[in-house]
């Protein structure tokens, strides 16, 4: 609204304070999630776009930050890892999984130098962002090259405007609107595998009347983000249960073969070789499925704002990348060495479902945790992504009333339009993919390179331009490709 003529002075006063309330309230709401992205349930950081870089004993200690951020990755994304050694096979999957977690290391490295206001490493400088830097017998004293930036949306705007900041935003919010519809499949997957006598459409559309009731009753996010604190715990549960498997019970493949040949219809039939070393035609696919499990890049601005010693960061950084690559390699090899072809695109359905698993029980409440934690994931980012449509309209709605049924009409559209696409696009693998191919990459890989060099670029070796324009027309080709790859 505020970009066609006339502008903001055109409103009335009422809609003018309903566009600051809404922002105000969203505010809120991205606090909370991004609290829970983290791990956390506090209000301890902020999202904004104008917090204040102070001390206010709320800091964040080394350890918190590296479980923040391993926090952050290792989350819904890690389910399809094994998947990918099953469309790349086990070097390709091993390939798919170490470069794009080399490249995302160094993009999350060039954001902290971002907002950093320098591209010299981050350890130079002193821990305040507003502080000159600090003077060492060993390091010589110098200025940062600009300003420091406070958030992710600052850094769009200072390299490339008002408009890089609007395609930011709508990636980001495409982003949110397409994990709805992934959360929806895999709920209707796990419910399925309990009560195999619904149908999975069935199981989606009983969770979304549910979600509906719950997101009308609830104004904002705050008490489903008690219940996130499962997430943190469903994970560690997940690349336990797995690595252990697979130390037990060894290579199951076969057993699975012969019992899907023994079936009166099989849907599958499974011939040897079980395990692939390099399969390319599945290269894009797995790429789209990684992408989406690094994808965290939004919230490290606000790890890096809640450090103690943001001198660290790098060295935080580089300890977390190597702690969450080598959960997703455990998970990825042991579910693809116990499963190989047979396993599934979400591997807690390929332990539930497997008959040699004595441990039934485990594997129930696994499965119950999963569907916990997407439920609780869905209900959180509804709430910013509800806001921001809400934002838009709010110029153009009359009354108080109208505002407040508006709020809960947005809400109920996104449910309704995330169903569909989970209905007509029922694979967690395959809207997974998509969404790392289409929108990771592009927030994970391209934007840090090229606010990089459009912020610094005088100022950087050669090295480190050529990284950049790589990391820049590598990302963009191989999302196109990958896409097209993967669609057809």
């Amino acid at each position: 609204w505020k970009y066609r003529p006339g502008g903001p002075a055109t409103l009335s006063e009422r809609q003018q304070k309903s566009v600051l309330e809404i922002k105000a309230h969203r505010q809120k709401v991205l606090d909370t999630v991004v609290g829970v992205e983290e791990g956390r349930t506090d209000d301890s950081t902020s999202f904004g776009e104008d917090q204040e870089l102070v001390d206010d004993g709320s800091k964040t200690s080394f350890f918190g930050c590296v479980c923040n951020v391993a926090n952050t990755l290792l989350g819904i994304g890690i389910l399809s890892l094994p998947f990918v050694f099953r469309a790349a096979g086990w070097l390709g999957g091993l390939f798919a999984l170490l470069t794009f977690g080399v490249v995302t290391w160094w993009t999350s490295i060039l954001l902290g130098r971002e907002l950093n206001g320098d591209p010299r490493p981050r350890y130079m400088f002193d821990s305040s962002s507003y502080k000159t830097s600090l003077p060492n017998h060993k390091q010589p004293s110098f200025e940062r090259v600009r300003a420091p930036i406070k958030s992710f949306p600052a850094i769009a705007r200072e390299a490339f405007g008002q408009k890089g900041t609007i395609l930011l935003s709508s990636l980001m919010y495409f982003e949110l609107f397409s994990c709805l519809a992934v959360f929806l499949v895999s709920m209707g997957d796990h419910l399925q595998t309990l009560f195999p006598n619904i149908s999975m459409s069935n199981h989606m559309i009983l969770v979304s009347v549910i979600l509906m009731v719950t997101t009308a009753i609830l104004k904002t996010p705050k008490l489903i983000s008690y219940l996130s604190v499962v997430g943190t715990f469903t994970t560690i549960s997940l690349v336990f249960s797995v690595f252990s498997t697979a130390f037990w019970e060894g290579d199951l493949t076969p057993e699975i073969a012969e019992q899907q040949l023994q079936q009166p219809n099989p849907t599958h039939v499974y011939s040897p070789p079980y395990h692939s070393t390099w399969i390319s035609a599945g290269l894009p696919i797995g790429y789209g499925l990684v992408a989406f499990c690094f994808s965290g890049h939004a919230v490290i601005p606000t790890i890096y704002n809640s450090m103690e010693r943001p001198q660290q960061f790098e060295k935080m950084i580089s300890i977390t990348f190597v702690m969450v690559v080598i959960c997703c390699v455990m998970v990825a090899a042991s579910g693809y060495y116990m499963f190989g072809c047979t396993v599934s695109d979400q591997i807690t359905l390929s332990l539930h479902d497997a008959p040699q698993i004595d441990a039934a029980a485990e594997m129930k409440v696994l499965t119950w945790l999963m569907i916990i934690t997407c439920f609780s994931k869905f209900s959180l980012y509804i709430f910013p992504l509800a806001l921001g449509v809400e934002e838009i309209i709010a110029p153009f709605i009359p009354t108080d009333k109208v505002m407040e049924m508006s709020y809960s009409l947005i809400k109920f559209t996104l449910i309704v339009s995330a169903l569909f696409v989970a209905i007509f696009i029922p694979s967690f693998s395959f809207l997974c993919s998509l969404v790392g191919l289409i929108c990771s990459i592009l927030v994970s890989v391209v934007f840090p390179a090229a606010a990089h060099l459009k912020l610094f670029g005088p100022h950087l070796p050669v090295w480190e331009k050529v990284t950049d324009w790589l990391f820049i027309i590598g990302g963009l080709i191989f999302a196109v490709v990958g896409t097209i790859a993967t669609i057809q």
